[in-house]
């Protein structure tokens, strides 16, 4: 009989066991491997079965501004926002949803603590089984998720009641924007998805994301969503929350929604005109409610599916009682709407009405103080029951346009310009300015008679003002007054007209649209009048108002007389559309923007002095080339006729600025842009002289740049924390007249405290390195300070 001692044995059960879970754990491995496989291959299968259904849905959503700059606080308040106060609405409908991206929504309630108007929540409900999602955000169920992501398998379980495979999904690359992390579980029968939480970055928001799913009929659909969203800018710190609970599913209703005809949708142009600091505000609040709706929803606008809206409120779906919503939200987890919750020092009922679901925003009538001098602001007054007021005031302060260049001297613009609105999107305006130079004492001014409307735009301006010469990308008088005062160096040139032009701008669509103008002009040319400064940089003088120019060395002119014509059509080719009841909307990044443009001076009518002709044709657009990187151009090319009789302020200038801190124009298709959603990279013609390289021969005039979300800095957390983005630029000038060849590229950072942008570039003259000044040894970087482009006005797309 043998002696079997326990300790030996131990260790041998010890390894097998060791050797049996390393094999087990390459199995289950493996095996997960082909879980995720599977679902990725069925998830386009699965995305065309969660369609054709109806069913019900409670919306709720909630938002609050923890923090206003001090400066914004006085002025928002009486448009009804507050910090730390709580926004919230809720909405309830039955709705339908068929094969063909069409929504048929019915609210049978709405209510909200911050409009006038109640107003039905928008259903926003994220598709993962789409390979994109939101702001093109990588789907972890996309055909490409496996090279973006690791999944880590964490087991079985149950979700609500469907067994489950869970997986923690993990960026393979460590980008902080455009790719989900969190928790996924797929269903161990079929592969569907039965429950979501994932996070996601895009630019400065953070969106948290929980879906739960449950099967009806054997179709996973969605049940439950909370969407919690998180960001600041420049100041402004604020959370927004969404829920959404769904139930009641009919499936294969085989009822197609009947959408209009396309000739019977009406677009949405967005060519309202507002204050600055609303714009700016309203961009920074949209982002966290606004453009969460409209870019997470399933077929949302970017994706290129047609969806179609058809919204139907019911004639008691305003007036709900209490007990009524109290009823249906019984047995229902989501109770964040507070009837009683205060909202605002300025009762709702007071604020004026919001008929016009795209009018977001209210016009304040601010009382008469020591600021109404200081500062430019809108003063209202009528009948406001149509959500605005048909009278307005616009003072334009001569604080807020002081400047200072050597012909003028120090000078002054103000203005009172008084506004008829007719419709909110249609007025009549009559705005006079009036310039004072106080160095000459000397007076001049405008009058412009306007009537615009959604499509049209027609003005007529007369009298007597300074122009400069590159009336298209003008340099900005304010920065120039400091660069002339503190570096001695003056880059305004411009010369004094006596002029009257009609201009008309008719947008046909958002596809189609022209600009034309005709204007009669005597031009007078203009001297420097002062040498004065604050610091005499460098011990330079100031170079004559005259520029110099390549071509034709001194630029100088005679008074002259000139009637001048120009004509511009503008195409966008491949515009994604999107349709809300009898609204269609567009996505004015999604297509290039093709101009075509005819300028010239004709000399027999009214026997004016030049005659020239010039043609131009340019695109432009903006895109992304992969999840971190993204491409934008400009070009143009174009050439004169007939080129003997004009003077510089006729020829072809392109757009330069050697201000140190550039506000040049953007490179982009549209200015339309939030802070964060549809941003855009900014770029100008870094290097040229506004003047050296003007034209009247054929040219050609390339712009490029890419932008980096991930390249060498961006690679680090801390500049991932500070919102850094990397660009790398490249541009490209020929003039035939010269035979001359320029071209300039080099490196910036964007988003230097959050508004600035530091560039670093080399430029070649015809083939031959040239340095920043006449005084370098070496051939060192040139640098540039500019203004990035989300804190840039504007709200019109450069048309």
């Amino acid at each position: 009989m043998f002696k079997i001692t326990t300790k030996p044995l131990i260790v041998i059960l010890s390894i097998c066991c060791h050797v049996f879970a390393i094999k087990a754990s390459h199995i289950d491995t493996t095996a997960s491997l082909q879980i995720i496989e599977k679902a990725i291959l069925l998830a386009p299968e699965h995305d065309k079965a969660t369609a054709n259904y109806s069913a019900e849905v409670i919306i709720q959503n909630q938002g609050t501004w923890n923090r206003i700059p001090s400066i914004w606080r006085g002025f928002l308040k009486k448009e009804g926002v507050e910090d730390s106060l709580v926004y919230q609405s809720e909405s309830y409908a039955n709705f339908q949803v068929d094969n063909n991206n069409s929504y048929l929504f019915e609210y049978k309630a709405v209510r909200n603590n911050y409009h006038a108007e109640p107003r039905a929540d928008k259903y926003v409900n994220p598709n993962f089984y789409k390979a994109i999602v939101g702001p093109d955000a990588i789907s972890p169920l996309s055909e490409k998720a496996l090279y973006f992501y690791t999944f880590e398998y964490l087991g079985t379980g149950i979700s609500g009641k469907t067994p489950v495979y869970r997986f923690k999904v993990t960026p393979k690359h460590h980008n902080d924007e455009k790719v989900f992390s969190g928790i996924i579980a797929i269903s161990t029968q079929g592969y569907w998805l039965a429950e979501v939480d994932l996070a996601v970055r895009h630019y400065a928001i953070q969106y948290q994301i929980h879906v739960n799913y449950e099967s009806v009929d054997g179709v996973y659909l969605p049940t439950n969503y909370k969407i919690d969203v998180s960001g600041k800018l420049m100041g402004f710190v604020g959370k927004y929350h969404y829920l959404a609970k769904v139930w009641n599913y009919k499936l294969g209703l085989n009822t197609p929604i009947v959408r209009p005809q396309e000739n019977e949708f009406r677009e949405v142009y967005n060519i309202q005109e507002r204050n600055f600091e609303v714009q700016q505000f309203k961009q920074v609040m949209g982002t966290l409610a606004t453009n969460l709706q409209n870019i997470w929803s399933d077929a949302n606008i970017a994706s290129g599916l047609k969806r179609y809206d058809k919204v139907v409120l019911t004639t008691e779906a305003k007036s709900r009682s209490e007990a009524w919503w109290g009823e249906l939200k019984t047995n229902n987890e989501y109770q964040m709407f507070e009837p009683n919750l205060p909202i605002s020092a300025i009762e709702k009922s007071s604020l004026p009405a919001q008929p016009d679901e795209y009018a977001t925003y209210r016009q304040a009538n601010l009382k008469f103080g020591v600021g109404s001098i200081l500062f430019s602001r809108s003063y209202f007054w009528g009948n406001n029951e149509r959500g605005f007021y048909p009278h307005e005031i616009y003072y334009k302060s001569p604080v807020l346009d002081f400047n200072f260049n050597t012909v003028e001297g120090f000078v002054q613009n103000t203005g009172a310009l008084y506004r008829f609105r007719k419709a909110r999107y249609d007025w009549f305006e009559i705005d006079p300015t009036w310039r004072y130079s106080y160095n000459l004492n000397k007076s001049s001014g405008t009058l412009k008679l306007r009537w615009k409307t959604q499509q049209d735009d027609f003005s007529v301006t007369a009298g007597k003002f300074v122009s400069q010469y590159n009336v298209d990308t003008p340099i900005a008088f304010d920065l120039n007054s400091l660069s002339t005062l503190l570096l001695k160096k003056n880059y305004v040139k411009i010369y004094e007209k006596e002029f009257i032009n009609f201009s008309l701008q008719e947008r046909i669509s958002n596809a189609w649209a022209i600009r034309s103008s005709i204007e009669w002009a005597r031009r007078y040319p203009l001297e420097n009048s002062t040498n004065y400064y604050w610091i005499n940089f460098q011990n330079n003088d100031y170079l004559p108002n005259a520029p110099d120019n390549k071509e034709i060395g001194a630029t100088q002119f005679k008074t002259n007389d000139a009637f001048l014509v120009s004509f511009q059509v503008n195409y966008r080719p491949t515009l994604k559309k999107q349709y809300r009841n009898s609204i269609r909307m567009v996505d004015l990044s999604s297509s290039p923007l093709i101009i075509f443009k005819y300028r010239g001076g004709l000399s027999n009518i009214l026997k004016t002095d030049m005659d020239f002709h010039t043609v131009e044709l340019g695109i432009t657009h903006n895109f992304p080339l992969s999840i971190n990187t993204n491409f934008n151009y400009i070009a143009q090319v174009g050439t004169f006729f007939d080129s003997e009789s004009m003077t510089f302020a006729d020829f072809k200038h392109f757009n330069g600025n050697n201000n140190m801190i550039s506000i040049g124009d953007v490179l982009t298709t549209h200015r339309l842009v939030g802070f964060y959603d549809n941003y855009v990279w900014g770029a100008s013609k870094k290097f040229i002289d506004p003047f050296l390289y003007s034209t009247n021969g054929t040219y050609v005039d390339i712009m490029t740049m890419f932008g980096f979300r991930k390249f060498l800095i961006s690679r680090l957390n801390i500049a991932r924390k500070l919102a850094l983005r990397e660009e790398i630029f490249a541009n490209y000038l020929y003039t035939a007249n010269k035979h001359f060849n320029y071209a300039e590229f080099g490196y910036g950072i964007d988003g230097i405290a959050r508004i600035f942008r530091l560039e670093f570039g080399y430029r070649l003259e015809n083939g031959v390195f040239t340095k920043d000044g006449p005084v370098s040894s070496k051939l060192t970087p040139i640098i540039r300070i500019s203004l990035n482009s989300r804190v840039r006005g504007g709200v019109t797309p450069e048309w």
